[in-house]
């Protein structure tokens, strides 16, 4: 007597457990995907905070030497102090030297904050470092004059960290004294994408570290 094999069912089966082994690499690529995507979240957000502190500085940087430019004084010593640095300088002010300055570096191509960084950087640490009552303006201005000026641009690296949905409570802002340039920690929480069987969910936290460009002039006015 001779039997039939019927595959049909173990061809059903095989369907099964195929259709089984694509759904899982499908979720395994998704959440390789989406790790990549998150650390390119965290990245950006760290840079833009660390971009939003600098400006911050910049502005209190232009602040302070228009103070030590214009600003009213009965001072004889400031006054002196002000004079001697624009007879040295051919008449001009601190801020002229810096505008003419950049304005070299935006002939170039620069941005015009890249531009500002750069005549910044050539200008002011001579005259900071000679001039006493500029480095008192800009130390005030800064708040270096305090043991940590980070409070200065805090609010603007968590506002531009919360705005790209990265962690404030798990933010560091630190303002390097060996770079001189903001430098943010932050992360992004990445949450797996679970196929429920073989894939568990779970939360975890990607790092990121983002820096400003080098305000080499923070030096002179620190120390």
């Amino acid at each position: 007597m001779k039997f039939v094999k019927n595959e049909n069912g173990n061809a059903a089966i095989f369907m099964l457990w195929l259709l089984g082994i694509v759904a899982i690499i499908f979720v395994i690529t998704v959440n390789i995907i989406k790790v990549y995507v998150v650390k390119e979240q965290a990245n950006l957000a760290v840079e833009q905070a660390a971009l939003a502190g600098t400006a911050v500085l910049l502005e209190k940087t232009k602040e302070a030497v228009n103070e030590f430019d214009t600003r009213p004084t009965l001072d004889p010593l400031y006054l002196a102090d002000r004079e001697v640095q624009k007879l040295a300088d051919s008449g001009k002010s601190v801020e002229m030297l810096i505008e003419e300055e950049k304005e070299k570096y935006l002939a170039r191509g620069m941005d015009e904050g890249d531009a500002y960084i750069k005549a910044a950087n050539k200008i002011l640490p001579s005259r900071v470092n000679g001039h006493p009552f500029l480095k008192k303006e800009l130390k005030r201005s800064l708040g270096l004059s305090s043991s940590d000026a980070a409070y200065l641009f805090s609010s603007a690296v968590l506002k531009t960290i919360d705005e790209n949905e990265a962690k404030t409570e798990k933010t560091e802002i630190e303002l390097s004294r060996e770079d001189w340039r903001v430098e943010v920690k932050s992360v992004v929480q990445f949450e797996t994408i679970s196929d429920q069987k073989f894939i568990a969910s779970f939360l975890s936290d990607i790092p990121q570290k983002g820096y400003g460009p080098t305000l080499a002039y923070l030096e002179n006015v620190y120390n």
